[in-house]
């Protein structure tokens, strides 16, 4: 998998592709940029969704769900989008009389829902909200695989669940770039991860430090560099803002992409 942003990338994708397999098509789709992602993890039975939980990427839509970094509650989403999701979800269980657990990724943007995929299996994530939440997702499906009575009392729990109220979890990927000699550490569409890790606090910032800090992560003390690839996002100003108001020296590796940083720095250093 890869993400094509002009003429030249499309031909050498397509080439490479041609070279690997020339018996199979090439599926291309709509990149839709500044999208969110959101993972719904749900249980059904006989085509019913039983219950869900919800978990926003912090990173935008593009990166591997298995490389982002997920938090639960859902921080951006509204009301109207999430009830889009949850309705997508229940349909999609009807339609594939889904029984066991189930994982969803939407894309959502000005509250517009589009599903990009549907899973029937357990997802990655299914042990993080099941702690985050306290409702052992893995033991309700398999009750219901299995037929097994399930008590009213835990039915309406699963039915009802939500998010925490009181505390924020986060889930960060961790990875192995230093023990791999020519790693390219960029995220991309394919997985590039080889661990996780679950934190919480009271606020998000507070939980996504902690996670951040669990996976090995030391905070700058001199120097930051952003790496910038074709697609520039506003989001690094604020950051660079950031930084430089912490004494820390930034840097771009996209020489366009500091002159053009660097000048709207300066001009409001200036001013």
């Amino acid at each position: 998998m890869n993400v094509v942003y002009n003429d030249q990338d499309l031909i050498k994708y397509l080439q490479s592709a041609t070279s690997l397999s020339g018996d199979h098509p090439v599926v291309i789709t709509k990149f839709i940029e500044n999208a969110q992602e959101v993972e719904l993890d749900a249980v059904a039975k006989g085509g019913k969704m039983m219950g869900c939980v919800l978990t926003e990427h912090l990173e935008k839509a593009g990166v591997h769900s298995g490389d982002a970094t997920l938090i639960l509650p859902t921080q951006t989403i509204s009301k109207k989008a999430t009830e889009s999701i949850k309705d997508a979800a229940r349909k999609i269980a009807n339609k594939f009389e889904i029984t066991g657990p189930y994982n969803v990724q939407f894309l959502v943007k000005d509250d517009e829902v589009l599903v990009i995929e549907c899973n029937l299996r357990a997802s990655r994530s299914v042990p993080f909200i099941s702690k985050t939440v306290g409702i052992d997702f893995v033991e309700m499906a398999t009750k219901f695989i299995v037929d097994y009575p399930v008590k009213e009392d835990m039915l309406k729990r699963l039915t009802e669940v939500e998010g925490p109220k009181t505390f924020v979890g986060v889930k960060a990927p961790m990875f192995s770039w230093p023990r791999l000699r020519g790693a390219d550490p960029v995220l991309k569409c394919i997985m590039s991860s080889t661990g996780e890790v679950a934190s919480y606090g009271k606020t998000l910032p507070e939980a996504y430090l902690k996670a951040l800090k669990s996976t090995g992560f030391k905070l700058p003390k001199k120097a930051v560099l952003f790496g910038i690839q074709e697609n520039f996002q506003p989001e690094i100003l604020e950051a660079a803002r950031l930084f430089i108001k912490n004494g820390l020296e930034v840097n771009f590796s996209n020489a366009e992409t500091y002159t053009k940083v660097n000048c709207f720095l300066q001009f409001e250093y200036f001013y």
